[in-house]
């Protein structure tokens, strides 16, 4: 996945936007998006701060301080113009094959997955 300038400059500023939002969340209370991150608002703080530290260190000029703020933007799962996911693809385009990605089921479910498997196989 190649990243160029425009994207990466992108990147930071969807970077810019959550960590505002986040900042907004702890500021006023809002559990919401604590809880849907599974933080408290400690690590919340504790997360902001490191990112500000992180920004600032690659505000200073230093090529690898730059070059780690942007290793972690990159890491915010953000992909580059032109790469898409399954998901994104329209449905029309997908000529019907609009199936979910296949996963494994919960070990609490496991054995009545299979067992449910072997019933329903046809042989």
């Amino acid at each position: 996945m190649e990243w160029g300038e425009q994207d990466l400059a992108h990147a930071r500023n969807a970077a810019d936007l959550a960590i505002e939002h986040l900042k907004n969340a702890v500021d006023s209370g809002d559990a919401e998006v604590l809880d849907e991150l599974g933080w408290t608002p400690e690590q919340a703080r504790a997360f902001l701060t490191r990112w500000e530290a992180l920004r600032r260190m690659a505000r200073s000029g230093d090529p690898r301080a730059r070059g780690e703020f942007d290793q972690a933007v990159k890491s915010l799962g953000l992909r580059p113009t032109g790469v898409r996911s399954d998901r994104d693809v329209p449905a029309d385009v997908k000529g019907g094959q609009a199936e979910g990605r296949r996963s494994r089921p919960p070990n609490d479910y496991r054995e009545q997955f299979k067992a449910f498997m072997q019933g329903t196989s046809v042989e």
